[in-house]
């Protein structure tokens, strides 16, 4: 009996990390379409023609796609499931700040980088999870991705 239940565990557990998205939406420009909405590989979207969406991998990979009549097709790829706390992170960074909070570069003794310096994927990560570090964060990741995107 024990045996059966930690199998039936174990698989769900396998079953939530292979749910894991593989991409998330960082700039769309149908309203239908969310920044921090998770994207999975070749997965069709209903993006209005003409209007363009960009997704990012947890690697950092940005991709703009530009819809046709049936909407746009997220690239096949399936990444590894290691990937998917990066992701949530990601997203986190993504969603506006709570409303009618101040976030300081410095708090809780923690000094935050500029923002200028984060080039990286992961050394925005890295400060995302840094307590008191977050706006930085999103503000290093926002000129990150203006600087991976395709023009």
């Amino acid at each position: 009996m024990r045996s059966a239940l930690l199998g039936v565990l174990l698989a769900a557990a396998f079953a939530g990390a292979a749910s894991a998205s593989d991409y998330i939406v960082v700039a769309s420009t149908d309203p239908a379409v969310k920044r921090g909405q998770p994207v999975d590989a070749g997965a069709r979207l209903a993006v209005a023609a003409g209007k363009t969406l960009t997704l990012m991998r947890a690697s950092g990979e940005v991709t703009t796609l530009t819809a046709g009549p049936a909407g746009v097709v997220a690239p096949g790829v399936r990444m590894a499931s290691a990937d998917g706390g990066r992701l949530e992170t990601l997203k986190a960074l993504l969603e506006p700040p709570p409303p009618g909070r101040t976030f300081g570069a410095r708090r809780g003794g923690a000094i935050c980088p500029p923002a200028a310096s984060l080039t990286s994927l992961d050394a925005i990560l890295k400060a995302a999870d840094t307590g008191g570090c977050k706006s930085v964060a999103r503000e290093a990741l926002d000129a990150y991705i203006a600087k991976a995107s395709p023009h």
